[in-house]
């Protein structure tokens, strides 16, 4: 009888120690618990353990750390990660260090469970395939002259990466010369969303997003290098859905080198781009705003600024903070300062047009707004939306002054920047509650 699959979780919260302790002794885990990296190397060293859950913020020497050190305790440890902290540089890491799964917190305890299943499976899967691998060179070795023999553990080696294949949840799809396909596997027919065999037959670029220009590009490397190698893409599926994937596809040839089509092996990374596109905007957001960062406004500037150039469309630049904002902070509290600026980040959004114009917090209680193809006159009907639009909600007195400036092609980044924040200024000196617009010179 085998033995139930041991699991060493590494949290520096006991609240998660327990939770995750309770859900997976339920579910006919062995666990062991530790709240220090030093603790889990002690315990790796001494237990058998199959899968170690750990938190990649931990006192000491962190999870990424650790979990080098685990691997170099048991390379065939299966490790999945856990933070409550997104950060694309942490997954990126963990997954180079060997971690096999990277897991968000707050976290489903059943997405969990799943993980862990999925970790040993695929464990097992090498596992086993390596133990047969080595005992079938073995024999092949020892029974070489026995033909039938030997045919016969061809034919289970055949089996045996058949049903691989079958269990492979990567979509595995050959094609003739021409481009049709003459086997796909079931992960392939889950993945574009198909019935059985339906996809044999059909051309394959008629599950390219790309059609007919990706298949020929996808030919032109092959026939010059012979293979392509996690190629990013996207398929149609049966549904109309698209799904993207990292495609490696090689020729086949037969026993004379002859070229009689491609195999073609595709990994599902629809969630992996997601997560990807998620932290992206994670880094470029302010968190209590919603509007961009000032890191990102820098950065998107330079290049709407090329554009203008490039194009020849005019841009313009709002830069604006809150009038009295010191005072109002003294006298509610700096939980209702917060409650303003979180409001004006809504008010940027209400007041400027979705996909074209781009707010971002500057810092502090000051703002800025990019334009693009906005023209002085639109540029200053904006602004003054914004500004009779925060007045209006009536923030005890509260008023914006507000900076306009002009794109002119003289103008480096900085010192468009400093045109506009000097219009502010001069919004200021009038009093406040003002566009101020400042002409090029």
């Amino acid at each position: 009888m085998s033995r139930p699959n041991t699991v060493l979780i590494v949290d520096d919260d006991s609240g998660i120690l327990e939770l995750l302790e309770s859900k997976l002794s339920r579910e006919g885990y062995t666990c062991i618990t530790a709240d220090q990296s030093e603790k889990a190397l002690s315990l790796l060293r001494d237990t058998v353990i199959d899968v170690a859950l750990i938190d990649v913020r931990m006192p000491g020497m962190d999870g990424i750390e650790l979990t080098k050190a685990a691997k170099r305790v048991d390379p065939g440890l299966c490790v999945l990660m856990m933070t409550g902290y997104p950060d694309v540089d942490y997954a990126v890491d963990a997954m180079r260090c060997g971690a096999e799964d990277y897991i968000c917190k707050p976290f489903n305890l059943d997405d969990v469970t799943m993980s862990i299943q999925r970790a040993l499976q695929k464990r097992e899967l090498i596992l086993q395939n390596r133990e047969y691998q080595r005992q079938l060179e073995a024999r092949v070795k020892v029974k070489t002259e026995e033909s039938e023999k030997v045919n016969k553990e061809l034919r289970e080696t055949k089996e045996y990466l058949q049903s691989l294949i079958e269990s492979s949840v990567d979509g595995i799809v050959t094609t003739d010369r021409d481009g049709r396909i003459t086997f796909a596997s079931k992960g392939a027919q889950e993945m574009l969303a198909c019935d059985g065999d339906e996809p044999v037959g059909r051309f394959v670029y008629e599950y390219y997003l790309g059609g007919k220009r990706e298949a020929e590009e996808i030919m032109n490397i092959l026939n010059v290098s012979g293979k392509v190698r996690n190629r990013e893409m996207e398929f149609i599926r049966k549904d109309g859905e698209t799904v993207t994937v990292s495609l490696s596809v090689s020729l086949l040839r037969d026993r004379n080198d002859a070229v009689i089509g491609t195999l073609g092996v595709s990994k599902d990374i629809t969630e992996q781009k997601k997560l990807e596109r998620d932290l992206r905007e994670l880094s470029i957001k302010d968190s209590l705003t919603g509007l961009y960062n000032q890191r990102y406004f820098y950065e998107r500037l330079e290049v709407e600024i090329e554009r203008a150039k490039r194009q020849k469309h005019p841009l313009s630049l709002l830069l604006f903070d809150i009038d009295h904002f010191k005072s109002y902070n003294d006298k509610h509290g700096h939980l209702a300062g917060d409650g303003v600026l979180e409001k004006v980040g809504e008010i940027v959004s209400e007041c400027t047009r979705e996909h074209v114009d781009t707010g971002y917090r500057y810092g502090g209680d000051e703002f800025t707004v990019i334009l693009s193809e906005t023209t002085q006159e639109q540029a200053l009907n904006i602004a003054e939306r914004l500004r009779k639009t925060f007045q209006a909600r009536g923030f005890d007195g509260l008023t914006l002054s507000i900076g306009l400036m002009a794109y002119d092609p003289k103008y480096t980044p900085k010192a468009f920047i400093k045109r506009a924040d000097e219009a502010m200024y001069g919004s200021k000196r009038s009093g406040g509650n003002c566009v101020y617009l400042l002409s090029s010179q």
